[in-house]
């Protein structure tokens, strides 16, 4: 007799561009339909990565009660959600939703219920309130996922969860999608300043101050008193903009910084690039944009925080430098600049690391086993 299809509903706050929100919507497309039926509940708004969801065939939907008032009508709303649905697994992730998804999932009468935890670290220290909800809802959650092997000290010693009931799951991508050819023709499209023999250092993260992007251009600098033609192409938004904006201006340096916004087509940016950069200052767990770059066989430099050792090897693939530290920075910037040979062989190297180690195939069957291994293990209240 053939076993049903497991079903699993995600609940979360929005689908934002982001690595978590990313995470969603390129591990749920991929997974086997002939044994898992995958929906996502979105308390707050859609979220521009959201339509990718539909367009994969998988069921979506909003409820745009995101803010705090509303967390009483978005908790019925999201008890007979989970009524209607009869999930055997509800993931949650972020915070309103891990508070509020947890509840209706209990309420709603889920037997498992995993927390996806994508941070490393809290921006500011967890209220009191927080505190107890999470401590009265861990004897609901029935595994608590990670994406980096980094993440145990923090889950473990500072949110204090149950060590048997962690799993890390990397994150990957389909190594497919992505293009290891150099192709410059975007550039143009994005600026006429960026022609097609300019060296350009990218960087693809929300404009926030963990991303710690004044580093980068305190960096960028330095190299541009040794190398004038480079640019820096800074992909994404957030509440920095404008203060970026003016610390480059202020730096001397925004001609040669190109800031582009949000962008889906990221597969077809990052081709156009020489080298990759992060320079997160503390909190970057397992980051996504740094698995295409290598996908697309470019070079790394990025600060060794959090989960980016777990992916980088440094001197192999790129290389490792300490967080707010601008001039080691530059210095490796500068080595993969002036040398094209080092910088396609380390490409190179990190192309077949994505393909051998974080491959989305990889990321997905895990998962799928984590899941059926949770479904398996009591059928239950």
């Amino acid at each position: 007799m053939k076993s049903r299809q497991i079903r699993v509903v995600f609940i979360v706050p929005d689908l934002r561009v982001g690595g978590a929100e990313r995470h969603v919507t390129t591990l749920l497309p991929q997974m086997n339909r002939e044994k898992f039926t995958t929906s996502v509940i979105c308390i707050g708004e859609e979220g521009s990565l959201f339509s990718a969801l539909p367009e994969a065939g998988v069921s979506a939907s909003a409820m745009h009660l995101g803010h705090k008032r509303n967390a009483g009508h978005a908790l019925i709303r999201l008890i007979a959600s989970i009524k209607r649905l009869q999930p055997d697994i509800v993931v949650v992730r972020g915070y309103n939703a891990e508070v509020l998804g947890r509840i209706a999932a209990r309420m709603g009468g889920t037997r498992h219920i995993i927390v996806w935890v994508h941070h490393i670290g809290d921006a500011k220290p967890r209220s009191s309130v927080r505190k107890l909800s999470d401590h009265i809802l861990e004897r609901w959650t029935s595994r608590y996922f990670g994406v980096a092997n980094a993440q145990r000290n923090y889950m473990m010693n500072e949110l204090r969860l149950p060590r048997h009931k962690i799993r890390i799951i990397h994150n990957g991508v389909d190594p497919g999608a992505f293009s290891t050819q150099d192709d410059r023709q975007v550039l143009g499209d994005l600026d006429p300043r960026l022609g097609s023999g300019t060296p350009v250092v990218g960087m693809i993260a929300a404009l926030r101050p963990e991303k710690d992007h004044k580093n980068a251009f305190l960096a960028a600098r330095i190299v541009l008193e040794q190398l004038p033609s480079v640019k820096f192409l800074i992909v994404g938004d957030g509440p920095m903009r404008a203060e970026l904006e003016e610390y480059a201006l202020a730096l001397g340096i925004s001609e040669s910084v190109h800031f582009v916004g949000t962008r889906r087509d990221i597969g077809r940016l990052l081709p156009a690039i020489t080298v990759f950069t992060l320079s997160s200052a503390t909190v970057e767990c397992f980051p996504i944009a740094l698995l295409e770059a290598m996908a697309c066989a470019r070079p790394a430099v990025c600060t060794d925080v959090g989960g980016v050792g777990e992916i980088l090897r440094h001197g192999e693939t790129g290389f490792l430098v300490p967080p707010k530290c601008p001039q080691m920075l530059a210095a490796r910037l500068l080595d993969l600049l002036n040398s094209p040979r080092d910088a396609r062989r380390m490409g190179l190297a990190g192309r077949r690391r994505v393909e051998n180690c974080f491959n989305l195939s990889q990321s997905v069957l895990a998962t799928e086993a984590e899941f059926e291994q949770l479904f398996s293990s009591g059928r239950t209240r």
